[in-house]
């Protein structure tokens, strides 16, 4: 099926409404919530006032992988993000594969973001367990799924309010916080016993905090000008909020220590209100639920996206990639993305859902980068677009960098882990393979044949100046002056001449029209017939009658005769 990418959308396909102000606000609104917020409290505890220096690493390792999505997002403007990559370039099994562990990982951060918002409440609930903050969150998981139901747009001003309320308690909570830093609690910066293993499990833990950019090129078919406003959307969300983090995280750590918020889910609220009070602590929980809530919107939207895409390719049933013809939004794939976020955030473990979801994330980002290579072998590289200069380098390093984090997991998550892998494998080659492939073999367009269908010539090219209906003649006919309808049994070389202003233009090294079905041959530019019969009648007449049509369908003489 192809899709609409630089134009006008067809009717049921997705407008372009997102300049880079609301570009950015998506990729903010996944990445500054349940990182922050969340489980910084708990990455504290994995490794002290280290955690400073993990969001850093953890920033500079996503920076390889967020060079290759823009070169892709620039040269595929597809929905679907890193799916659509690895489909339109690799193809077959990698491209499931990849489409899989990210919408797993979507998903799961879906129940994440739920959770967080959940704990906001859950603080006012007494004796609240898990089970009880499980439902809380799926009570804000259906409000998210009617408000991208209704319409993208819809979301990115969702995304924008939030981004602006949850911006404020959090500048507000670094500008204040610095000032009560107390060295003492940044020695010694290792967590005792915490060691190289220790520190790559805290950046795998906490990976999540950094997939904003990547749920920017998942809704690049509703974003204005991609070529310009996706890679510097990335860039921008990815800058600023590694920067937050690492002030953030300081804070934290550096007010009361980290072991005052090892094993708080809402770290940035009690740091606060030791600072500031009970004022404060409630103004925390404000910016939290807002910041989090941001977050859901615009992961549950990437989710439903890849859904979307892997139905269209006929991985999964084509039913989800319906597009409802007034709201624009694929309603079937937001019902499926509703089902399963539920699933995962009734759990009601953050620990776990948001170490499954980095998980996703690594595995599927691994592929994504791989991607560049093929992009760039296979010639699918649109020129004058983004492209990253130490190639393959960047490919290659940020895939390895993916890879060497999955191992640092806990061993619940890597179980869990290889469990879905095992069901995604079952899905492809009980379901997928054999539908992908008739899709292949029933002539719809595959990865290379459908990028250069949909995006053209990778030559810059003028393009064509377009011929009015009524002037649109073939090459191959000659233009003819009007004549009346010569009388039965008249050839052409009895017809008068046309007048000297009305002569056509001589055609040359032009190929003859092929005779018609009778069987005769009209006449050449001066070269008479002689009359052969009424076959030849027959032939002269239709070319001379003006309301009659050449073979290839344009108007013939009565157009001509205007001119």
């Amino acid at each position: 099926m192809v899709e609409a990418v630089w134009g006008e959308e067809p009717e049921g396909k997705f407008a372009r409404r997102l300049g880079l102000v609301g570009a950015t606000n998506i990729g903010l609104g996944a990445m500054l919530g349940g990182g922050i917020y969340v489980i910084s409290g708990t990455a504290a505890g994995m490794v002290g006032p280290a955690v400073v220096f993990a969001f850093l690493a953890t920033g500079i390792v996503t920076v390889f992988t967020a060079i290759n999505y823009a070169e892709l997002a620039c040269s595929i403007p597809k929905q679907g993000g890193g799916y659509t990559f690895a489909h339109d370039t690799i193809g077959g099994f990698p491209a499931f594969l990849t489409g899989w562990f990210l919408l797993i990982g979507n998903i799961v951060a879906c129940g994440l973001y739920a959770l967080a918002v959940a704990h906001t409440l859950a603080v006012f609930i007494p004796g609240a367990t898990e089970h009880t903050i499980g439902m809380i969150a799926i009570v804000f998981i259906v409000i998210t799924f009617i408000t991208n139901l209704v319409s993208i747009k819809g979301v990115a001003g969702v995304l924008g309010f939030l981004n602006i309320a949850q911006s404020f308690v959090l500048f507000s909570f670094i500008a204040i916080g610095l000032f009560f830093v107390q060295p003492e609690n940044l020695t010694p910066w290792m967590k005792e016993g915490a060691g190289l293993h220790e520190f790559m499990a805290t950046v795998s833990f906490i990976y999540i905090s950094f997939v904003g950019f990547e749920l920017i090129t998942t809704a690049s078919e509703e974003i204005k000008d991609p070529a310009k406003n996706i890679p510097r959307a990335i860039m921008l969300t990815l800058f600023i909020a590694t920067a937050i983090y690492m002030a953030a995280a300081l804070v934290i750590v550096g007010v009361r220590g980290y072991s005052f918020v090892q094993d708080s889910h809402v770290p940035i609220s009690d740091v606060f209100g030791v600072i500031m009070g009970p004022g404060a602590y409630y103004l925390g929980l404000a910016g939290m639920a807002a910041s989090n809530y941001a977050a859901l919107n615009a992961t549950f939207l990437a989710s439903a996206r890849v859904a979307y895409s892997l139905g269209r390719d006929r991985f999964f049933p084509t039913v989800l990639e319906s597009v409802h013809p007034r709201l624009r939004t694929p309603v079937p794939a937001l019902v499926f993305t509703l089902i399963m976020v539920c699933i995962f955030a009734s759990s009601g473990n953050v620990e776990l859902v948001a170490s499954l979801s980095g998980f996703g994330y690594l595995v599927g980002l691994s592929i994504v980068n791989i991607s560049v290579i093929f992009l760039r072998e296979k010639g699918l590289s649109v020129p004058g677009t983004f492209k990253s200069r130490l190639y393959p380098a960047i490919p290659l390093i940020g895939m390895a960098t993916c890879l060497l984090l999955v191992p640092s997991m806990s061993t619940t998550t890597l179980q869990l882990g290889a469990l879905l892998t095992v069901i995604g494998l079952a899905v492809y080659g009980l379901y997928g393979r054999s539908r992908y492939l008739g899709l292949e073999a029933a002539g719809e367009p595959v990865p290379l044949e459908a990028i250069i269908s949909e995006i053209g010539p990778l030559e810059k090219e003028e393009a064509p100046v377009p011929i009015p209906e009524e002037q649109n003649i073939s090459p191959a006919t000659p233009v003819r002056a009007p004549a009346t309808t010569p009388a039965p049994h008249t050839t052409t070389s009895e017809l008068p001449p046309p007048p000297e202003s009305e002569k056509p233009a001589p055609v040359l090294e032009q190929e003859p029209r092929p005779p018609p079905e009778g069987g005769a041959v009209p006449e050449s530019e001066g070269i008479p017939h002689e009359e052969t019969g009424p076959e030849e009648d027959t032939v002269t007449e239709s070319d001379a009658t003006p309301s009659a049509k050449d073979e290839d369908g344009t108007q013939g003489d009565d157009s001509t005769g205007e001119e």
